[in-house]
């Protein structure tokens, strides 16, 4: 069926701590056809659209290449579990040898030969931003990423790789502000720019993407350390669950 009017949507609700703003979409093409004026709004219209939708419980394979000085200096294989909003494993090599790190909630916990080896606090803003917020109430979404150093307030629009996009957090210019880029074209978060704990700048780019249940997963990411590539990362073998068994990011696993 083809709708030739737009329909007005109230984006954000009434109860959040911050002005509702109305946008208009014309069902035809799912785009707004007003201009958002904050950060919070664009971040408003994403948890509308993606609401539940990716898969809430994956697996994927992981193959890296490694960078010094722009230079490749080796590859490695990762496999990964994901259960948004918070849970996210990664074991390095061989599951069978038991070296890993568990996401859950706030925190990190890294394993060796299936020995804890440390424990630090770990918001794990990218599993945030690439689908844990579908499933976490927007003002909470929006309270971690102040937290986080992200500026919701600000929003300005730019072109990036031929593409106009959305940038929340910084405006025009700005490099070293936390920031996150949305195509405006495809409504995917397409570049993440944090400091890090010492000052580094990590810059983190989503070169492609895939349908992925009512949503979508990437399936190539490059990251860059003060502007210097230090990893690309590709996937593949993407899976869907309907839940993991709860010893998958239990932080005390077992060697069986």
């Amino acid at each position: 069926m083809t709708y030739s009017t737009p329909l007005l949507i109230l984006a954000l609700w009434l109860s959040l701590p911050f002005r509702a703003q109305v946008i208009s979409i014309d069902l035809d093409t799912d785009q707004p056809t007003v201009s958002f004026k904050t950060g919070k709004d664009v971040l408003g219209y994403l948890h509308q659209k993606y609401r539940n939708g990716p898969c809430k419980a994956y697996t994927f394979s992981q193959k890296n290449t490694h960078y010094r000085n722009d230079s490749i200096v080796g590859t490695s294989e990762w496999h990964e579990a994901v259960e948004f909003p918070d849970k996210f494993r990664i074991d390095f090599g061989d599951k069978a040898n038991g070296n890993c790190i568990i996401f859950r909630n706030d925190s990190s916990y890294r394993y060796k030969n299936f020995e804890l080896r440390g424990k630090k606090h770990d918001a794990n803003v990218l599993l945030l931003l690439l689908g844990g917020m579908y499933y976490r109430e927007l003002p909470d979404v929006m309270a971690r990423l102040q937290k986080e150093g992200y500026n919701t307030a600000v929003l300005s629009k730019q072109k990036w790789n031929k593409q106009k996009v959305y940038v929340i957090g910084a405006e025009a210019g700005d490099i070293v502000s936390n920031q996150i880029w949305v195509s405006k074209k495809t409504w995917r978060v397409v570049r993440i720019l944090e400091r890090l704990e010492d000052g580094n700048m990590m810059d983190m780019t989503f070169d492609s993407h895939q349908a992925h249940c009512k949503g979508y997963v990437e399936t190539k990411v490059t990251f860059k350390r003060n502007g210097k590539i230090e990893q690309v990362e590709e996937y593949e073998n993407i899976q869907s669950l309907e839940k993991f068994p709860e010893d998958v990011f239990n932080p005390t696993p077992v060697k069986k």
